[in-house]
């Protein structure tokens, strides 16, 4: 009956999409070379590309290479080419994207998480009257400036006048080939897929993959104290996307300590001097906690902060889990922690005191997602999509009722067909599903992935975690 369901479900969906259009935002994920760009001087640009995910075609089956862009879709373009966060410009069904803040985006939500992106990292600015015009036409003099602050050069470093400051650049670091030598006004998308594609590699150097944070435990001692001195009291609440706390924003490369218990905060509480009475911890734990804090601002952005240990989100969490560790929680009992990838963070989550179903790493490097039932920020109890009567209805595994990895034969505009043994079922991929990969040959750790690479030929195990009246996938792991 499930598989049933499943199928009538993803059917309809594959209709609807059949009979609408979409933008160049549009996520179709099996690659094929359409017959509009096949033999151009700009098909390896676009392949290339369209196989790291970064650009799409359309859903008629054509790329149409000839079309404008807009500024929302060149913004989309460049942030995938910067290595970023997946939860931060795409969000998760656990999630949500923090907003650009620009009063003109209605109906441009799927791409405002790439755009605040883009202006927080210097790549594109909005206008004076707080508009940042998403469905302008992008002039080529934007997207080369884009590109070129993607690739870590700026108004001060260039000097100069704009746009022949970015435009000289560009031509300096042989960034134009294919484009042609008379530059239109406005950028084209084949254009636009040369232009990021020449200057991929210098992207990619000055945006390396983020370390992972630190995880507030007995390993993740600070490099040094915070600077207690500078530091301010309040009582207050990280709001749902924790980019803010007590009103103030937070800035992005936030440092979040923890030390003490909650019951002993106050304005007069004297912060320790002691490095080794502190441990590092990860903002993404405090989805829409209130708790007292000290913080220190910079430039009217909270750059450090001093948390409770025994703080954190409550409610309940999924996500695949890397290792276990055994540490010390706020009363100095020793606990298991789970180091988990949440919403596509790293984040790991203390243990109850003795709690129990912990599963082994044969079991959780096997493309199992747990929900973890959270208070506080600890762990209270722990299943698998499968452990029927004791997890959330909605947690279920959509993909295979063995626990097993299957074969995708196709996946297009995120409806993936799956081998099964009567012949295939169909579901939907969300936009903002949550992908995890792991190695098969080495299975030691998983790392976060995207949605472009649900393709023919990989095997997943796809789940749904939402209890939003469809079967569709949240989350899927994906085994290299």
């Amino acid at each position: 009956m499930r598989k049933m369901i499943v199928r009538k479900v993803a059917v309809a969906l594959a209709l609807l999409l059949m009979g609408s259009t979409v933008s160049f935002a549009a996520n179709t994920t099996e690659i094929i070379v359409s017959a509009d760009v096949k033999g151009t001087v700009y098909e390896e640009a676009v392949t290339s590309l369209a196989e790291k995910g970064i650009i799409t075609g359309d859903t008629d089956g054509n790329f149409n290479p000839d079309a404008n862009l807009t500024r929302a879709q060149a913004c989309v373009i460049v942030v995938k080419s910067m290595n970023a966060p997946v939860a931060d410009v795409a969000g998760t069904a656990t999630q949500s994207v923090a907003k650009s803040g620009f009063s003109d985006m209605a109906g441009y939500g799927w791409a405002e998480g790439y755009i605040r992106y883009a202006v927080s990292h210097g790549v594109t600015k909005g206008y004076p009257d707080g508009t940042f015009k998403p469905g302008n036409k992008v002039t080529m003099n934007e997207l080369i400036t884009m590109v070129i602050r993607a690739a870590d050069y700026s108004d001060d470093s260039l000097g100069g006048t704009w746009p022949s400051n970015y435009v000289n650049k560009a031509a300096e670091l042989q960034l134009l080939s294919n484009i042609p030598e008379q530059l239109p006004a406005y950028a084209t998308k084949w254009m636009a897929a040369q232009l990021d594609y020449n200057t991929l590699d210098k992207i990619e150097v000055a945006n390396p993959a983020a370390e992972s944070p630190a995880q507030g435990t007995d390993q993740d001692k600070p490099d040094a104290v915070p600077n207690v001195k500078a530091m301010t009291y309040a009582n207050g609440s990280f709001n749902s996307t924790m980019t803010s706390y007590a009103g103030k924003t937070i800035a992005d490369d936030v440092t979040v300590y923890t030390y003490g218990a909650k019951k002993d905060y106050c304005s007069t509480m004297t912060l320790t001097n002691k490095i080794s009475d502190y441990r590092e911890d990860t903002v993404y734990k405090y989805k829409n906690v209130t708790t007292p804090a000290f913080y220190q601002l910079e430039n009217g952005k909270i750059i450090a902060m001093v948390l409770p240990m025994d703080v954190g989100f409550s409610g309940r969490a999924y996500g695949v889990i890397n290792d276990t560790i055994t540490t010390m929680n706020g009363s100095s009992e020793s606990v298991t922690g789970l180091a988990s990838l949440t919403a596509t963070r790293e984040i790991t989550w203390l243990g109850k005191k003795g709690l129990s179903n912990i599963p082994t790493k044969v079991q959780y490097l096997n493309g199992e997602v747990y929900e973890m039932n959270v208070s506080d920020g600890e762990v209270q109890s722990i299943y698998k999509a499968s452990d029927a009567g004791k997890k959330g209805d909605a947690f279920t595994e959509i993909s295979s009722t063995g626990a097993v990895f299957v074969t995708v034969e196709s996946c297009k505009d995120n409806v993936a067909k799956i081998d099964t043994a009567d012949g295939g079922a169909l579901f939907e991929v969300k936009d903002n599903a949550s992908v995890y990969t792991i190695d098969s040959s080495n299975p030691t750790k998983y790392k976060v992935g995207h949605v472009a690479s649900i393709r023919a030929g990989v095997e997943i195990r796809a789940y749904d975690i939402t209890d939003d009246n469809k079967l569709s996938a949240d989350i899927v792991v994906i085994k290299n």
